[in-house]
């Protein structure tokens, strides 16, 4: 007959009782003899790899959280993090420095991509989306939507590495100027150094749903040279500055400018050297009459010493 005397219930009275006894006895010492292989001080020294903060408790400080996060684990809500919670199981204020609250944080896995949804302290609402790319590295997708409407989408590819490699972002919302869409995308080299970024922001100042400011900036790292090129009010101004901090200016009417009459060039105020003199200057020193002629500007007919003759 197979199994214990004392499980297949054939022993009866003080002798199944004693061997029931003995079969306990020696299953706590087996529980016992496992606890204590337990090596708190290797695992300390791996858990502070992944989080610095646990390398600085006290080993029994440390022992005790291993077993308030096993208890956590066993009562069905799963291990905490250590930013959660102290060495004696009390729960902490948000870090400030990782900008959202641990205990709002949700974490869903499909497949490769990794989705983690939060609110922040400022009442931001972000939603991240993170796809493993094994090898080539990971491309991450987040979503920020802030108390004031306004939102923000971000894509970024980074590679095995954990460098940048392409940045690109795109911002809706509303100021004092009227709605705007503000769109970036920036490249990388290997090392994850920005090499040159490109930046176009759309403006509706007037609110009839049509653009009526266009930014274009175009910034290269490497060379250290920008270009703006600014489109309002029926006429387009581009600003350029090198590598040196020069810049130049250029401005020029648009076809819808023409179209719509606007856009016009100022008039310049006419200068001093193209208005008329009035008076006597005829009974001018010489040497006024000098500096009269040789001041800047285009002259037309006889040279001013020789109208003072008249």
């Amino acid at each position: 007959m197979n199994g214990s005397p004392a499980k297949m219930g054939t022993i009866s009275g003080t002798a199944g009782h004693s061997s029931a006894l003995k079969m306990k006895a020696e299953s706590n010492t087996q529980a016992s003899a496992l606890k204590a292989k337990t090596d708190y001080v290797a695992m300390q020294a791996k858990s502070a790899k992944n989080d610095p903060r646990y390398g600085k408790m006290s080993a029994a400080d440390y022992k005790t959280e291993v077993k308030r996060q096993v208890a956590s684990k066993k009562a069905g809500k799963g291990y905490d993090a250590m930013g959660a919670y102290d060495s004696k199981g009390t729960k902490l204020a948000p870090d400030p420095s990782r900008n959202a609250d641990i205990s709002n944080k949700k974490v869903s896995t499909k497949g490769r991509t990794k989705t983690t949804t939060y609110t922040d302290a400022k009442g931001v609402t972000v939603t991240k989306d993170q796809k493993n790319l094994l090898n080539k590295g990971t491309t991450t997708k987040k979503v920020s939507v802030m108390a004031d409407g306004t939102t923000k989408k971000s894509k970024f590819k980074r590679d095995a590495d954990g460098d940048n490699r392409v940045m690109k972002t795109t911002t809706k919302g509303t100021t004092a100027d009227g709605a705007y869409v503000k769109k970036q995308k920036s490249k990388f080299d290997k090392d994850g150094v920005r090499k040159k970024a490109k930046t176009t922001i759309k403006s509706d100042v007037d609110g009839d749903g049509k653009v009526d400011r266009k930014f274009k900036i175009k910034t290269n790292d490497k060379k250290g040279t920008k270009k703006t090129v600014v489109k309002e009010g029926g006429r387009r101004t581009v600003v350029k500055t090198d590598k040196d901090g020069n810049t130049k200016v250029r401005s020029r009417r648009t076809l819808k400018g023409f179209l719509t009459g606007k856009g016009k060039k100022t008039k310049k105020e006419e200068t001093p050297a193209k208005k008329a003199l009035v008076g006597n200057q005829k009974n001018l020193p010489e040497h006024l009459k000098a500096k009269i002629d040789a001041a800047p500007g285009k002259m037309y007919g006889k040279s001013m010493a020789k109208k003072y003759d008249k």
